[in-house]
Parts: C-alpha cells; structure tokens; sequence
C-alpha cells in the first residue's frame, strides 16, 4: 500500500469501514450499513471491493501498513531508547483504545488468517525492529544487558497475552490501561538506575 497509491474515494470506505469495524466488530456489519452511513451506493463499494471479506481483509491490511509504517519512522527518528519507546506505547495505545473487543474476537474466529498476519507483525516488529532499540538503549547506558532474545521473547509474549480479546474482556481496566501497565512492568525489569529516572520523567501516555 506504500507503494501505490490509494483511490480517495477507496480508501475513503477504507478508513471509515476500518473505524465501524472497531467500534461494532465486522461479523455482523453488512456492507449495505456501511453504503448508508457513507451516503454511496453498495455499488461504488463493490467497484473496489467484490465482497464483504475482502474489505474485512483490505481494511486489515490497512491497518497493518500504518502500524509498521508509523513504527519504523519513531524507531528511526532522533530520541533516546525510552523516548522512543513511549512514542511507540503512545501510537499504538491510540489505535488500541479504538478497537473493541467485538473486532479482536471477530477477527480471532471469522478470520483467523488475519489474526495470524496481525500476529506475525508484531513478531517482526518486535524481533526486527525493537531489538535496534534495545541496542541503543544498551548503548545509551539505560537498558540493563540482558540477552536480547530474552527481552524480546518476554515483550512480544507479554503483548501477545495482554492485547487479547479472551483477556482484555475479564479486567476492569480500558485496554489502553492493560497496555501501560504491561509496558511499565516490562521497562521497569530492563531498565537501569539511569533509565528509570528517565522513563519517572517522560511518564507513560494515559
């Protein structure tokens, strides 16, 4: 999708499918919903999509890109490790704050496959491009020197069982408050005397 460019009026039905879909789940959204709400004709949606599916996939897939786009570009930006890092809570705090937990479970049982590359993502993000971070924060002298594949394997494991329908339904915190304290429990383990006093003052978003 980088590589291309969208059609206005594509992503458009794009953007504004992807926002229903967080807020209602996508099972039971037609896409004759969608037509209304947009004030367009089912036929303008099936010019770009032929099905339901398909814009459950596209608006996926959507998704995807922003997210590793909006990474990558705080990863490669000027900061400290922990600047960087909350950046990231932040970013993605945001997008997790508007997805309810109809979406996670939809996804997770009508479309396992998307589940799966949503999952394969994070993994990517987090073996590939977190562990420069970690590097950097170990250069910058706040981050202990743990092995890297152990602070990765807990960070994506402890993302994976915390950012997850079956767990976020049960807590009496929002899913950006799960978020948070997942990553503060995480950076309070790795960080040293200097990178704690640093993460004291830039705070996580709440």
């Amino acid at each position: 999708m980088e590589k291309h460019k969208i059609p206005e009026e594509k992503k458009k039905i794009i953007e504004f499918a992807q926002k229903k879909f967080f807020r209602e789940g996508f099972y039971k959204t037609t896409v004759e919903e969608i037509a209304r709400e947009l004030t367009m004709s089912k036929n303008t949606i099936y010019k770009y999509f032929p099905n339901k599916k398909a814009l459950v996939r596209e608006t996926t897939r959507y998704l995807i890109t922003i997210i590793k786009t909006n990474i990558i570009h705080i990863l490669h930006s000027k900061g400290n490790a922990i600047d960087k890092l909350i950046r990231i809570i932040d970013f993605m705090g945001g997008y997790i704050m508007r997805m309810d937990d109809k979406w996670l479970k939809d996804i997770q049982i009508h479309a396992p496959e998307l589940w799966e590359e949503i999952d394969q993502t994070r993994r990517i993000l987090a073996y590939e491009n977190l562990a420069k971070l970690v590097e950097q924060g170990k250069r910058e002298k706040i981050i202990v020197d743990y092995p890297n594949e152990i602070i990765l394997t807990v960070f994506v494991a402890s993302m994976r069982s915390v950012v997850n329908p079956g767990f976020l339904t049960n807590l009496r915190y929002t899913n950006r408050e799960a978020v948070n304290f997942t990553f503060n429990i995480i950076l309070n383990g790795i960080l040293t005397k200097k990178g704690k006093a640093i993460l004291k003052k830039l705070k996580l978003p709440t």
